[in-house]
């Protein structure tokens, strides 16, 4: 009579953890999958991207890839708010500088390297393989 309590404790406790495998890494099945890749010297806490809390990330390493609905590039550059604790202080990059006639662009789907650079207490974000728009 035991064994049949035990045995379906275990079958419980094997379909929780086979669900919860799932629910624990979204990216599997994500469209949009963005890797964040700190190059600064500083380690970057609270690093929050697109309203994204990324987390905290040491100085030359890489987050995991995380799932993203769409996230906006510009002429080849990231084009969303960024912003990290870096030694107390809270930096951004909300000054980005874009002129006019740039090509701003909304991915929605793909898997994108983004590289953070630390430059006189701002952050810089650049992207290798961007999307930008293809003309005929």
């Amino acid at each position: 009579m035991y064994y049949k309590v035990i045995i379906s404790l275990l079958f419980l406790f094997v379909l929780i953890g086979c669900n919860n495998s799932v629910e624990n890494n979204p990216t599997d099945e994500a469209k949009l999958q963005i890797c964040f890749q700190n190059n600064s010297s500083y380690q970057l806490n609270n690093l929050t991207v697109s309203n994204k809390l990324i987390g905290s990330l040491e100085s030359k390493l890489s987050s995991q890839y995380i799932a993203f609905e769409s996230f906006g590039f510009d002429t080849g550059m990231p084009d969303e708010n960024a912003n990290a604790v870096v030694n107390g202080k809270t930096i951004t990059n909300h000054n980005r500088g874009y002129w006019c006639g740039t090509e701003k662009i909304k991915a929605d789907s793909g898997k994108y390297l983004i590289k953070i650079a630390v430059i006189d207490t701002v952050l810089h974000l650049s992207c290798e393989n961007a999307p930008t728009i293809d003309y005929p």
